[in-house]
């Protein structure tokens, strides 16, 4: 039978992935499933009651049930679809050195429908996905209008924990403020950490602090009224805790609760890995922790310092380098399961201090599953995350799961989000849909992944590239495309000059001579052969109901 030829008066675009809308949203649960939660019950360990003597409380391992009912069922029935969650926990008597390992229930968990949604009480819901400052240090600046100069400030800022802020003032002299509380010389907080003498503290600062007009190490010294680290520990715990008498040895513990308990203090991953990247070649050696350390608080005001001398670069908070992702996982992790333990955990530690170590106790004795179930419910019923899912049509659907806000717990209110926050921003290209997003006062802190986004283990979203090199074609320089493609977030898009998928091409190279591009935040014009990466397909840029309209490109009204 005779077929005939097809013909193709488009370009040919390079092959992406199966496009999967709800991946997103399917492998962040997963992932809260399988690791998150054995994490949290983890980090809860281990339990004592309060003399410390009689029992100890540990959990060991968790696992999830099949569920009893299927989605549709649950849908039907006016009833959540959710799983038993069990775990493995091991009971110490310290009295008799008696050991019980046996499981525990910890109530039914919510699963997530093949769609990315959950059956809530017989209604099908979808958690929003938040962008958030991530966790990690900031350097910002202000200009001061008496004297004219640009006066720094470095943050500190934890997934959980205190927020700490040093500051330069005008007279040269470096200030630290804990959780927006009084202020205290920078040199009281190293002297409270271990640098005893001016001797140490002014060896660590030698390499940075150079400017003769502008001493800062020496200013700050001058002012500080401690001489060594017991006296600064006082001045310290004087500041934070005014009105309570100062001992030495509580002001040990309170530092150390604040700064270096992993339980109180908690950098995440991703702050590690962002004070890491930005303070790098400032460490004596890499750090690790997820908790502060000495160096990091060294390495910061180096900085600092640095950034006074004309040195370094601040950071713009706007920019999605310094923005990431709260998916669902982590939203229900944090927001809900974490509540829930620390409840589970007064609740365990109250009831092993009032049993009697010479009576026989379970594990499942102490534990009260209702703390959890309680979290875990309100979220789903009552957070502002928790949304019900818009069923008009199933693209309404896909973008209720795609949608992306700044507003929510952690987040800003309407009433106080700024300007450039609403504005778009160059960093969001081929990552946010810059089309789309409500009329009203939501206009710009609601919007809506683009269509081929994807999102890092740390929450950073990254979009699709192909490389472009330079090849050696009949006795000239071409520039050919690539057929690999290379997912890169909005930090690493600075370093490379990137073009979009409209330039002309033929058989694989580019033909234009000179080309529109991105390069360090801004859009220029280039010679071709500075360009290292393309966008993939032209309708990467915008979300999945713009991606909808054809010639888009060419649609001057919206």
């Amino acid at each position: 039978m005779f077929r005939k030829k097809r013909e193709n008066w488009g370009n040919e675009t390079h092959k992406l992935p199966i496009l999967d809308l709800v991946k997103i949203q399917l492998d962040s649960y997963s992932d809260f499933l399988n690791n998150q939660i054995g994490a949290s019950l983890l980090r809860v360990n281990p339990i004592k009651d309060f003399s410390g003597k009689a029992f100890q409380f540990e959990f060991l391992s968790h696992k999830i049930d099949n569920p009893q009912i299927t989605p549709k069922e649950a849908l039907e029935k006016g009833i959540t679809f959710d799983a038993p969650l069990w775990a493995m926990a091991k009971l110490t008597n310290l009295k008799t050195n008696q050991v019980q390992e046996k499981k525990v229930f910890l109530g039914d968990i919510p699963l997530m429908t093949s769609i990315g949604t959950f059956v809530i009480n017989g209604v099908e819901r979808v958690v929003i996905n938040q962008l958030v400052r991530s966790p990690g240090v900031y350097f910002t600046r202000e200009l001061d209008p008496q004297s004219g100069r640009h006066l720094y400030k470095a943050e500190i800022r934890p997934i959980h924990g205190s927020w700490i802020e040093i500051m330069v003032s005008k007279n040269d002299h470096l200030s630290v403020r804990i959780d927006r509380r009084r202020k205290i010389s920078v040199t009281t907080l190293l002297r409270a950490i271990g640098f005893s003498t001016n001797e140490e503290i002014e060896s660590l600062f030698n390499d940075v602090d150079t400017d003769e007009e502008h001493p800062y190490i020496a200013t700050t010294l001058l002012k500080d009224s401690s001489s060594n680290t017991d006296e600064a520990l006082l001045e310290f715990y004087e500041k934070i805790r005014p009105g309570e008498p100062a001992v030495i040895e509580n002001a040990k513990n309170l530092l150390k609760q604040m700064f270096f308990d992993s339980r109180r203090y908690n950098l995440g991953e991703v702050g590690r890995y962002k004070i890491n990247k930005k303070l790098t070649g400032l460490y004596s050696s890499q750090q690790t922790t997820t908790t502060l350390t000495k160096d990091d608080l060294v390495a910061t005001i180096k900085y600092l310092i640095a950034l006074q001398n004309g040195k370094g670069k601040t950071d713009d908070i706007d920019h999605l380098a310094n923005r990431r992702l709260r998916q669902v996982g982590e939203l229900v992790n944090q927001t809900a399961l974490r509540r829930g333990l620390l409840s589970l955990e007064r609740s365990i530690r109250e009831k092993m201090s009032l049993a009697k170590p010479e009576e026989l106790h379970t594990p499942a004795s102490f534990v009260n599953p209702r703390p959890v179930v309680a979290a875990i419910a309100e979220f789903f019923r009552r957070n502002r995350l928790s949304a019900i899912l818009d069923q008009i049509n199933p693209l309404s659907e896909i973008d209720t799961i795609r949608r992306v806000t700044v507003m929510g717990p952690g987040g800003v209110t309407k009433e106080r989000a700024s300007f450039s926050m609403r504005d778009i921003h160059n960093s969001q290209y081929s990552k946010i849909g810059p089309i789309r997003s409500p009329e009203g006062p939501n206009i710009g802190l609601v919007t809506y992944l683009a269509l081929f986004t994807k999102v890092n283990k740390y929450g950073f979203l990254q979009a699709p590239y192909l490389k472009v090199e330079q090849v050696s074609k009949n006795n000239k320089q071409l520039m050919k495309i690539g057929k690999e493609i290379t997912y890169l977030t909005a930090d690493d898009e600075e370093d490379y000059y990137i073009t979009h998928a409209g330039v002309g091409q033929q058989n694989g190279y580019i033909t234009d001579k000179w080309i529109a591009c991105r390069y360090q935040g801004e859009f220029i014009e280039a010679d071709v052969n500075r360009v290292q990466y393309i966008d993939v397909v032209p309708c990467q840029v915008v979300s999945t109901s713009a991606s909808l309209i054809p010639f888009v490109h060419h649609d001057d009204g919206i």
